[in-house]
Formats: C-alpha cells, structure tokens, sequence
C-alpha cells in the first residue's frame, strides 16, 4: 500500500480533528483527542457522533490556519515552545484520511478511520490521576468516604452517568454494522476492558465481521488472570489467520515501577504485570505497545522501567508512547519549577531510543515535557494540594507517601 499522508496544510490542521474520535458510552460524550474538551452525543442522533456542531466548527477554523479553543492551546503552546506536539507527531501517520477529503480538501463534516471507545467506567484499580467516570472502584471509594474539600482540593465523584447510557451502547454498535468497513482502528479503552460486559460484545462483533484494513487495539493495567488473557489472545490470532482483522495491537499502561508505580496506579500488581507483558512479548505477532501517564510523583522511578522494555527490545519491538497527566495540575510535573528534575529527564533520554520516527517522536515530545517543566515558576500552591491529596488518599488507602517517596517529604511538608 502507498502512503498517503493528512492532505490539509495549514498551520493548525490536525489529522485527529477529521479522523479521530472517541466516544464515552458511560458519560455520552464524545471528543476528537484525549486533551479537548467533550461534546455530548445525541443519543437519537447518535450517527453524527463525529460531526457534532463544535467538531465541524473547530475543523472550519483548522482549514482557516486558526487555533480552536478548548484544548487545542496545549498543541499550541508546545509548537511554541520549540518542541513537538500531538498534532506534528500525528501528521506523520499516513493512511488515515477520511474519504470525503479524496474529493473534497474542504470537507468538514467526514468519516472517521479510527473510534476510541470508553465501553463503561467498570474498573479493578484506582489510579490517582483518575475519575469515577473511568474507574467504578474510585466511585465506590468516593461513595464510602463521601465529599472531600480542604485547600481547594476537592475528591468527590462528578461523572453522570448517562441516562440511556444502554441506548448509546446499543446505537454504537448499530453504527458499526454500517461503518466498520470504513475504519482503519478500533481502540477499546476502560475503565479495564476484560472486566466489562461490554467488552464480550465487542469481540464477537469482531468474529462475526470482517475488516481486513482494521487495526484493533485494547488499552489494559493487565491486572487480569493469566487464563483470561491467553484465552483473548488466542481468539485474537483466530482472527488474524482468518484475515478478519489486519493486526492486533495491546497497550500495556504502566508509569513507572516498583512501589511508586503500585502507589499511583493504585491496586496495581507489577509481579502480575510483568508476568502477563512477558507472555505477551513472546507472540511476536502482536504489536505490543507501553503506555505512560506521566506525574511528578512517577519520573524518579521512571528509569528502571525504560531499563526493563529495553531488555525486551533485544528480541522484538514494543512501542513506547507516553503523556503528561490531564485534569489534576497538582500531579503535573511542571509544578515542581525549573531544573527539579533535569537530572532524571537526561537519564531518560539517555535510555529512549532514537532509532526510526516513532522512537525519535518519543523522545521529542519526553524533551518537550522537560522544555515545559523549566519554563515554569515553581508553583508553591499546587504543591500544597499535592500535599492535601496524598494525604487524604494515604487515610482512604492506609497507604504512607511519605514512605513511598522519600525524596518528596522536603518538598512537601514545608509549604504552606
């Protein structure tokens, strides 16, 4: 197959912003990447998921060479800051297009080639950067100990879950009937797939279809028994040898490791982990990717982990992507001020390799998150709710920060 990259050439086009689109079956909404804000989905409308009023009215600026608003000034301010951003690395990508854009480079109201779906918020773990809207056992948690305020800190649930949230679910997979020949990637995002229901549907959609362009992607914490992965991983390769899919890919979510890593994603088992990466890094015919969230709480510990996927690079090839975290500033690294963590970025780079363009945009947009980190103050405020948080979750969870990450008490229990 030739390679045909995003036609449309201005100084803001994004292929996301025509190809992408990710849906949240649990909440109803929907958004063309993880960092702008949502739409909500008609449920009665549901088919134009992908062109809902502020999608088309972004592209309109995009093809205009202007910013949207509401998410897109993160791209914006990287390409500003001299390093690489979400929008460059995905322009890269070829093969993608939809195709009202062969005839048509003005087209705004298009088909996607790649859905991203939230099937529910069912998850077995915690993570502290998470949301109820992802993870029912942090719904539950929140449930138990009710509304948390102090600080400005607030740890409450939020997510509304949708009311015909069964309709959306049963409308996603009646669009899919009519356009799955059309997508070139499904990613099936959680809480955790292999704990929900919906994900059963899913993989006998995918046996009683055939996609042979389709790329299927499961993002997983991989705390799940052996049996059951190798069980999807054997109805995966049926699949495959009957040419129903083209490929399968299996995105691993990890931060960091050892006891930081346990902490922040809480619930996480690295033992279970690395036992199930393993498995998967034998069959040679999956893509095996590594997905990080990336907090200030998990860059020390950062490195033994890129050490561990080098190790099992020496025999295959596992993608590494990773971004900084969303939604709670006080887990941003930047907050921490300029320099703090400079030593453990260059052993980071020194580990990522910059062999091919994926590699190389790895480690770019690892630079750039460093750039961003030195090009601000030191922000005593977000310390004090990172404080008040870890504080709050250690008498939910019995768990000790302090213990944890020893080299945060100094930053931590001074400020006011």
């Amino acid at each position: 197959m030739s390679h045909k990259y995003f036609p449309i050439v201005t100084d803001t086009a994004c292929q996301l912003k025509w190809t992408w689109s990710t849906l949240f079956l649990y909440t109803g909404e929907t958004s063309s990447c993880h960092r702008v804000n949502s739409s909500n989905v008609d449920p009665d409308n549901f088919k134009n998921f992908h062109n809902t009023n502020k999608k088309i009215a972004d592209r309109e600026l995009m093809l205009a060479g202007k910013w949207p608003s509401g998410g897109c000034e993160y791209c914006k301010n990287m390409e500003s800051a001299g390093g690489q951003s979400d929008r460059q690395f995905q322009l890269q990508i070829p093969n993608l297009t939809p195709p009202e854009l062969e005839t048509d480079l003005a087209a705004t109201s298009v088909t996607p080639r790649i859905v991203e779906v939230y099937l529910d918020n069912v998850c077995n773990m915690s993570c502290i950067y998470c949301w109820d809207g992802f993870s029912s056992r942090i719904q539950t948690e929140n449930e138990k100990f009710g509304k948390f305020e102090s600080h400005g800190v607030i740890i409450d649930n939020t997510a509304v879950k949708h009311p015909q949230k069964n309709q959306l679910q049963t409308e996603f997979w009646d669009w899919l009937e009519l356009n799955y020949q059309e997508l070139r990637r499904l990613h099936i995002l959680g809480g955790e797939p292999f704990f929900q229901s919906q994900f059963e549907t899913c993989l006998e959609f995918l046996e009683a279809h055939q996609n042979s362009e389709l790329e299927f992607n499961i993002v997983t914490n991989l705390k799940v028994s052996m049996t059951k992965l190798v069980d999807f991983v054997q109805r995966m390769r049926s699949l495959l040898v009957q040419r129903k899919i083209k490929r399968l890919d299996i995105t691993c979510s990890i931060d960091c490791w050892g006891a930081e890593q346990e902490y922040i994603r809480y619930g996480f088992n690295l033992e279970q982990w690395k036992q199930n990466f393993e498995y998967l890094a034998e069959q040679r015919w999956i893509t095996l990717n590594v997905n990080q969230t990336i907090t200030g709480l998990g860059i020390k510990s950062m490195l033994p982990l890129l050490e561990y996927i080098n190790q099992h690079r020496a025999a295959r090839k596992i993608g590494h992507y990773h971004m900084a975290v969303l939604g709670f500033e006080y887990f941003n690294p930047i907050i921490f001020g300029p320099g703090f963590f400079d030593e453990d970025f260059e052993k980071i780079l020194q580990a990522m390799p910059d062999d091919g363009w994926q590699h190389q945009s790895s480690r770019n947009m690892m630079k750039t998150l460093q750039l961003q980190c030195n090009q601000n103050i030191r922000q005593e405020d977000q310390l004090v709710k990172l404080r008040v948080v870890l504080d709050e979750l250690d008498r939910r969870r019995n768990l000790n920060w302090r213990t944890t990450f020893p080299w945060l008490v100094k930053e931590l229990e001074y400020v006011v």
